[in-house]
């Protein structure tokens, strides 16, 4: 019976308006993701998808929000890895768990990011931000997103690498880091393309390389740390969808399947690739393959690092 009933809600589904949680302030790369495909579903699937952005907590007021509501299909968290992998590793008292609270729907975009300084910076490449990590006295200075996030990882990862200290600064978000990197407060930032890409561009600051496996269209001088020999301290920017676990299966297909149609859109796709983000769709299957390959892999290195936090 219980099944008959899940295999008759999907077939309704949506029967009212899907709520897409984003569990940071509006005007970020997830919240203008969130838009994008909610906007593109409401059009293919005949109901309204609200965007309610849920800051706070490191993502845990809006993911309390998703364990509350019910495992229907109608209240959808839009991501990333901090979110939906490496708080699991960076909090004792997490208020939720991925592996069992979430099912997920698939991953979206994937984005690079670069190792950005100061215009006025004395490094000139990444060899010179590793030669100066070993002659500044006090160590380089690094800007983050905030505790946890990939470029608080990519910090960890360099500096246990060089077998250097390094000061680690947390910021609330990618712009006030980006601002005093721009400043010259900090040494370096480790940022999303879509966030950096635009200063560098504009000449505020400095990119040294950028973490993907091939350079970007964008910048095509910017080398890899892959090419640098670093490729094995790359944490990956990457977002994607969940829902409460318990949700039909049949609606999570469907889920999937719309936003899948919403990033193969030419106009959405555009948009994201003109930013230098890439277009990275997969099954709920994968997603949740790779979302417990990331925690266990990220969990390691911030127990190595004791990044844990209460």
């Amino acid at each position: 019976m219980s099944l008959t009933a899940g295999v008759a809600q999907a077939q309704n589904y949506p029967e009212k308006p899907i709520t897409f949680l984003v569990p940071y302030a509006a005007g970020g790369l997830t919240d203008v993701l969130a838009r994008e495909v909610g906007a593109h579903m409401s059009k293919k699937l005949g109901q309204p998808v609200v965007v309610d952005n849920k800051p706070g907590g490191a993502a845990q007021v809006g993911m309390n929000v998703l364990k509350k509501a019910p495992a229907d299909g109608y209240t959808v968290f839009i991501g990333d890895v901090p979110s939906l992998a490496t708080n699991v590793g960076l909090f004792k008292n997490l208020s939720y768990d991925p592996r069992t609270d979430l099912q997920p729907v698939g991953e979206l975009i994937v984005s690079p990011a670069l190792v950005v300084v100061p215009m006025n910076s004395p490094y000139q490449t990444f060899e010179d931000l590793v030669k100066g990590a070993s002659e500044k006295p006090q160590g380089l200075t690094y800007a983050s997103q905030g505790v946890g996030t990939g470029a608080h990882l990519f910090g960890t990862l360099l500096q246990n690498k060089l077998n250097k200290e390094m000061t680690h600064v947390a910021y609330k978000g990618s712009i006030p880091g980006l601002q005093d990197t721009i400043s010259g407060q900090v040494d370096f930032m480790y940022d999303a393309i879509p966030t950096s890409g635009p200063f560098v561009l504009g000449d505020k600051l400095r990119a040294l390389a950028i973490g993907s496996k091939e350079r970007s269209p964008l910048l095509p001088n910017v080398p890899t740390l892959e090419e640098l020999g670093y490729g094995d301290i790359v944490p990956t920017f990457w977002w994607g969808a969940a829902v409460k676990k318990g949700t039909p299966a049949e609606i999570v297909a469907l889920l999937n399947q719309s936003m899948t149609e919403a990033m193969q859109d030419p106009e959405i796709s555009k948009k994201f690739t003109n930013q230098g983000v890439l277009i990275n769709t997969t099954s709920p299957e994968a997603f949740t393959t790779y979302i417990n390959e990331e925690i266990e892999k990220w969990s390691k290195v911030m127990a190595d690092a004791n990044m844990q936090v209460n």
